[in-house]
């Protein structure tokens, strides 16, 4: 912020005292408070969040106070986790009103009542104790037990017959049930009552307009202008009028912005103004401005000053250090600070930080929802993509199975193939031989022939023989050498038939291993057919399961994109 602009709107955060100057709209509430107070030894002040409870209290009430009456003033603005809330409380009063240190022998409680005691004998002036955001002595992680002794300290403290002491409590109006259940015990607590309800349109509108002529520079806001727009900053389900209550933290946003635009020539006077972008931007603006810290600055927010149910909770300076290193932690601090977005408190020489409202926190709480959706998201995507990937794996492992059958079937065909190859070479060479031995059989026929003609000519030779007997014992002799050697041929010829039915008998026989060969050939040839169908129908069936595996990634997908948009 430039040093000649002084935005007169804290932003989402209560007024301090400092701001006194520029709080506007809440006279008459202030007035009735402060007589509460002055005439009741407790009063509980609530209403609901949002509806500036603590600006009230710390920039109207007490300073009119302390001005009109001279009270002394003891506050304590919030209750860390790690702090016994009887103790902090002990600190804050001896500290406040100058007491010192709690002595270091004495209870929590006893120290408190010796603080009180010890204040109400030293000056008679009335000493407040303001002790605020009590509801988150009421969050379901704090202890029970130490709440509980804290209140039974408190009500010991309210029944000290002490005619100075006043103490104020303040709480969110939807942990006022709770309240009075944990309290039921301690009735002096709740006698009194006093609530601060939100500012109507027209309440709001007034006190903005006012607060804007008190900036540095000061600036003229319309007042039908700022009403159209604090119309758009109304509790939700209310009518569009005037005396609709409005949400002052959302107010607070839109006009500290608003300020700033128009103090650096940005803004425009003309036309309706917008509360929603100005809103949705603030957060994520302030968050930007710290570049490459961002990430962590949002995590610090929504992982350790919101809770589990999205409200406020307080962290010491001491306890942000032991979750993000110093040279980051102190920049973003500073930033955050410096937007309003935290409130920081020095308090016993150390700070604590806290979201500077309730809004805020509602935010933040918000963005850490979605941040976990979308992890979620993101773990069930990788999830899905393990799965599809697993599945793949094992679609590619089937595949390589297949591929290995399609080769073994290849193999087998081959194989197939030579074998008829082999089966049609060993036809041929059947009927080579088959060709052979009709070949022999005819030559054996024929020396069969040529056999009988020659026993046909040796019996005309010997009947002439016979005949001729008286012819000459030279012919006799040749006739039986004739004779000799027909038997001769005849035993060859005889021996040329059973070599002729021999090799009729292997081509046979050669035949018949043809034909199996030819058999096993068809036989191969078809489980081939059938591995190769087998092989086909697989690979389709591998294109399916792919096309379907593509079709599930890209529906994921398309729901991680809906889901992140």
């Amino acid at each position: 912020m430039s040093a000649l602009v002084k935005n007169p709107f804290p932003g989402p955060q209560p007024y301090r005292a400092s701001d006194r100057g520029r709080f506007y709209g809440r006279e008459d509430m202030s007035y009735h408070l402060q007589g509460s107070l002055l005439a009741n030894r407790c009063v509980t002040v609530y209403g609901p969040s949002g509806a500036g409870k603590s600006s009230l209290m710390q920039a109207a009430v007490i300073p009119a106070l302390i001005d009109d009456q001279d009270i002394a003033v003891a506050r304590v603005d919030g209750w860390p986790e790690d702090h016994e809330p009887t103790r902090w409380l002990a600190q804050a009063v001896y500290g406040d009103l100058g007491l010192g240190e709690p002595p270091p022998d004495l209870s929590a409680e006893d120290a408190l009542l010796a603080a009180a005691k010890r204040a109400a004998r030293r000056s008679s002036r009335i000493m407040l104790l303001y002790l605020d955001q009590i509801e988150q002595l009421l969050y379901a992680s704090r202890s029970v037990d130490a709440s509980e002794a804290f209140f039974d300290s408190l009500n010991r403290l309210v029944e000290l017959p002490l005619r100075n002491l006043r103490v104020a409590l303040s709480l969110r109006e939807d942990y006022l049930g709770r309240f009075r259940d944990r309290l039921r015990d301690h009735r002096r607590l709740l006698d009194h009552g006093f609530r601060v309800g939100p500012l109507t349109v027209a309440e709001l509108s007034a006190a903005v307009c006012q607060a804007a002529a008190a900036g540095e520079p000061p600036q003229a806001w319309e007042l039908e202008k700022m009403t159209a727009l604090m119309l758009q900053v109304r509790v939700p389900g209310q009518a569009a009028t005037e005396e609709a209550e409005a949400q002052s933290a959302y107010a607070q946003v839109v006009c500290r912005a608003l300020f700033q635009q128009r103090a650096g020539g940005e803004g425009a006077s003309d036309g309706e103004i917008e509360a929603e972008p100005i809103l949705r931007g603030y957060l994520e603006t302030t968050l930007d401005t710290l570049d490459l810290l961002r990430g962590s600055a949002q995590r610090l927010l929504e992982d350790h000053l919101v809770t589990a149910d999205g409200s406020r909770t307080l962290r010491t300076e001491k306890e942000l250090l032991r979750l993000i290193p110093e040279k980051e932690l102190s920049p973003i601090l500073k930033a955050l600070e410096g937007a309003a977005i935290l409130h920081a408190e020095e308090h016993q020489g150390s700070r604590y930080f806290e979201i500077g409202h309730d809004w805020l926190a509602r935010r933040v709480f918000e963005q850490r929802q979605q941040r976990e959706r979308e992890e979620e998201q993101q773990r069930e995507f990788r999830r899905e993509r393990e799965e599809a990937e697993a599945k793949l794996v094992k679609e590619r492992k089937k595949r390589r199975r297949l591929v290995v059958v399609a080769v073994v079937s290849v193999m087998l065909a081959a194989g197939a193939g030579a074998l008829g190859l082999w089966a049609w070479q060993q036809k041929r060479a059947a009927e080579a031989a088959y060709r052979a031995a009709d070949e022999q059989t005819q030559i054996a026929l024929q020396r069969q022939a040529e056999a009988r003609a020659a026993l046909k000519e040796v019996e005309e030779q010997k009947q002439r023989a016979e005949a001729e007997t008286r012819r000459a014992e030279a012919e006799k002799r040749r006739a039986e050498a004739e004779k000799s050697r027909a038997e001769v041929e005849a035993e060859r010829a005889r021996a040329a038939a059973e070599e002729a039915q021999q090799a009729r008998d292997e081509a046979q026989r050669a035949e018949q291993v043809a034909r199996a060969a030819e058999a096993q050939a068809r036989e191969a040839e078809l489980k081939a057919r059938a591995e190769e169908q087998r092989a086909s129908r697989a690979a389709e069936q591998e294109r399916r399961s792919k096309e379907k595996l593509e079709r599930l990634i890209e529906r994921a997908a398309g729901k991680i994109q809906s889901g992140l948009n």
